[in-house]
């Protein structure tokens, strides 16, 4: 009883847009097989552009063995179906769809008669009953443990891009931290440069200038000057002026001593001077007592411009924000390595996340609200129908035939059945692509059509009158009867569009139940949208 409300919703819903008379041909090669024979089952198009062929896979009990490739002729495209059925009878094979620049058209439905083969159970001696074959192992089977695997690479990208982000940066702090202070560094230089054979080998300009160097280097980091590029008479001036403007308190003294052993120096750099060896020594005397003199002074200096410049930085400097503009190139991509590994772990995450939930209940059920009485408040779609019911309004199928997914984005079906009662509640969702508007009507009248045809009813009988929800849901409701199977049911129907959106309602039970009809009126009564 499900599955004929689903067959008749997914038949119904093919037509829910305007169609033209498409020139379409559907021919067979005979009408008659015995079982186990096969046929074939041709659509012809005279069209060869933007034209999509249905995808075959079952005919009710006639079956689809082959489908071949797409047939190229003068001014039509052929597709071609090899068929077969294994039970005996008359068949028809449905209607079949045909999309031409989105546009759905139909084939002409038509009958295969399939005779019994006659067997000599006499002569020949029956089989052994085979073994039941296990299925073969598809792609879709693997596909959790696929999940599993993006997820974990995407865990395992996550963690060694950020290993490797913070590992640079401890490094930079590390590297911050073992700066080594001016005065080590200058004393470092002195005992290098008495290491280096430079006076042996007569180098004494080049002495001189690794002599002069350590004192402007140590000056410059100390003062705060730019001491390698100022001449001697700069020099002095910029540490007269430093010291004078800050209160260093280098000594008049030391100045002119720094001064006296620069010249010198540049005699020796410039002028070919010659000094001997007592007064290389000297030099070298002097300029280790001169840093050891200002030594006292300028890390005095040097504490207070620090507790000075933290204090001014704490008052001033704003909260540094993140900008990804900021970061460096190799921490950019870090950071790009990142994002993408999350979006992984988050994708395949869900992924995950919904098979469980998939396997932990199979029908997955509409919003429910349960009302003190046993029935159940539901709601589907968007905007939300809303409905209650005397039980939950299930999800049967939420896939969309790949033969109209082009024109349609989502096909959901929702069943009740009570079988005690002989009754049903049917409740279906229709998305279509944003360039179509349903016509509700027409989706209406074809869930009638494909009533009489797959329920092969007679005696039909309905009202039909408007139903409209606020301006922007307008539908239509027939109310009815009809004989199935030597019983007559009552039934209602009720269609409503928004936009590229239709939602479907149906109801029957045992017309001459007369509690079970006020039931069911009493949920079509209970119907409304969501915001009215």
């Amino acid at each position: 009883m499900k599955k004929s409300l689903i067959y008749l919703f997914l038949f119904s819903v093919f037509l829910g847009f305007s169609q033209q008379e498409p020139k379409i041909f559907v021919a067979i090669d005979t009408t008659q097989i015995r079982i186990g024979e096969q046929f074939e089952y041709k659509i012809s198009v005279d069209k060869k552009t933007d034209i999509t062929f249905p995808i075959l896979t079952n005919l009710g009990l006639i079956e689809v063995v082959t489908s071949d490739k797409i047939d190229t002729l003068k001014n039509k495209l052929v597709k071609k179906y090899v068929l077969t059925g294994f039970d005996s009878g008359s068949f028809y094979i449905p209607k079949q769809q045909v999309f031409i620049k989105n546009k759905t058209y139909y084939t002409d439905s038509l009958l295969i008669n399939v005779a019994n083969v006659t067997v000599d159970t006499v002569k020949q001696k029956a089989f052994p009953i085979k073994t039941i074959a296990e299925e073969p192992m598809v792609f879709d089977d693997f596909k959790p443990y696929f999940n599993w695997f993006y997820l974990i690479v995407g865990c395992l990208i996550l963690l060694v891009s950020l290993y490797f982000l913070f590992q640079k940066k401890a490094k930079k702090t590390k590297a911050k931290k073992k700066r080594i202070p001016a005065y080590q560094e200058a004393i470092e230089k002195f005992s290098h440069l008495d290491e280096k054979d430079l006076l042996e080998n007569n180098q004494i300009k080049e002495y001189y200038i690794e002599l002069t160097e350590i004192i402007r280097v140590y000056l410059g980091k100390e003062v705060n000057v730019h001491t390698l590029e100022a001449t001697t008479d700069e020099l002095i001036a910029l540490v007269q002026d430093q010291n004078s403007a800050k209160n260093i308190g280098i000594t008049k003294e030391s100045i002119q001593q720094l001064q006296a052993f620069l010249q010198h120096a540049d005699f020796v750099k410039f002028a070919k001077l010659r000094p001997s060896s007592g007064e290389i020594k000297n030099d070298r005397n002097v300029a280790a007592s001169l840093i050891d003199e200002m030594k006292p002074l300028l890390d005095s200096y040097s504490e207070q411009q620090r507790v000075l410049e933290e204090s001014i930085v704490k008052e001033t400097k704003p909260k540094k924000e993140f900008s990804f503009k900021n970061l460096s190139k190799r921490s950019k991509i870090f950071v790009a390595i990142i994002v993408f590994a999350a979006l992984v772990i988050g994708f395949f995450g869900y992924q995950i996340y919904q098979t469980a939930q998939i396997k932990k209940g199979a029908n997955a059920l509409p919003t429910e609200e349960v009302e003190s009485d046993g029935w159940s408040k539901q709601t589907f779609g968007s905007p939300a129908l809303i409905l209650t019911a005397p039980g939950t309004v299930a999800l049967q199928s939420d896939e969309v035939p790949a033969q109209i997914q082009s024109v349609m984005s989502e096909l959901k079906i929702y069943s009740y059945v009570n079988p005690s009662e002989n009754s049903e509640i049917s409740v279906t969702t229709l998305v279509y692509a944003a360039q179509i508007n349903p016509d509700v009507e027409q989706v209406v009248q074809s869930t009638i059509s494909n009533l009489e045809k797959t329920q092969k009813i007679e005696d039909l009988e309905f009202e039909r009158q408007p139903a409209s929800f606020g301006e922007e849901v307008h539908g239509v409701y027939l109310k009815g009867s009809y004989v199935s199977k030597g019983v007559k049911k009552g039934f209602n129907l009720l269609g409503f569009s928004q936009k590229n959106k239709v939602w479907q309602v149906f109801t029957n039970a045992n017309f001459e139940d007369k509690d079970v009809q006020t039931t069911m009126d009493t949920v079509i009564q209970s119907i409304k949208f969501e915001n009215e």
